[in-house]
C-alpha cells in the first residue's frame, strides 16, 4: 500500500522517471541531474532523498560542530561581493598569530565541542606556506581530534604563487602539516563569466 501511495504521488511529478530510477538504486546520470536542477519539485526529491538516507543509514544522522577561522582579512583579490578584505598596510587588516588561532581552536574545543576548524582568510600576499604548515601543526599538537578543513582552491593557488611552488606540492605540505580535508569555497572561478563579473583577479 505504501508503495503504491509513493508510486502515485511520483507518478504527478516532472521528474518522475529520475526520482523512480534512483529509488531503483541506478546511478544518475548527467542529463538526469540537469533534470533535477531545472525541477522546482524540491518536496519529491526531498521525500525521495529522505527514503535513499533511511534505507543507507537508518535513523542515524551526523553532523559537524566547527569554527570559522578567519585567520587574516588581508588581501589583494578585492572580490566585488567580499566586504572582508583590507588591503595590505590598511588600519584594519589583520593577520591572526599563531598561538592565538590554536587558543581560540581549543577554547571552542572545551566549550563547544568543536569537531572542526574551518580555516579561510583572504589572499595574503605577505603570508608564506610556513605560517600555515606552522598553524596546523600547532592545531594538532594542542587539539588532535579537531580536524582542520583549510583553505580555498584560490587560497592555495595564491600560497603556491608565493612559493613559486606547484599546488599540488603546497596541498602535499599542508596535509602532512596536518590539514585534514580541502574547503570547497570560491566555486565562481568555476564560471568564466561569473568570476570575471565578480571576482576577476582570482585564479
Amino acid at each position: 500500500m505504501q508503495n503504491k501511495l509513493l508510486s502515485d504521488f511520483l507518478k504527478k511529478s516532472d521528474i518522475s522517471e529520475v526520482l523512480d530510477s534512483a529509488l531503483a538504486g541506478d546511478r544518475l546520470g548527467l542529463n538526469d541531474c540537469i533534470r533535477l536542477m531545472k525541477s522546482d519539485d524540491v518536496y519529491s526529491m526531498g521525500l525521495v532523498a529522505n527514503i535513499l538516507r533511511q534505507r543507507l543509514f537508518g535513523d542515524t544522522i551526523t553532523f559537524i560542530s566547527n569554527i570559522i577561522l578567519n585567520y587574516t582579512n588581508v588581501c589583494i583579490t578585492y572580490c566585488k561581493f567580499c566586504a572582508f578584505y583590507r588591503p595590505p598596510g590598511h588600519e584594519e587588516s589583520y593577520t591572526v598569530p599563531i598561538d592565538e588561532i590554536v587558543r581560540r581552536v581549543a577554547t571552542s574545543r572545551e566549550m563547544f565541542g568543536i569537531t572542526q576548524v574551518l580555516m579561510q582568510g583572504g589572499h595574503n600576499p605577505n603570508l608564506k606556506l610556513e605560517y600555515y604548515e606552522d598553524a596546523f601543526r600547532a592545531i594538532k599538537e594542542k587539539c588532535p581530534e579537531v580536524g582542520i578543513n583549510g583553505l580555498s582552491p584560490s587560497e592555495v593557488d595564491m600560497i603556491a604563487s608565493i612559493e613559486r611552488s606547484s599546488t599540488k606540492e603546497v596541498l602535499a605540505r599542508l596535509k602532512a602539516a596536518g590539514m585534514d580535508t580541502f574547503a570547497g569555497g570560491g566555486a565562481e572561478i568555476l564560471e568564466d563569466r561569473v568570476k570575471e563579473e565578480i571576482s576577476p583577479l582570482k585564479i
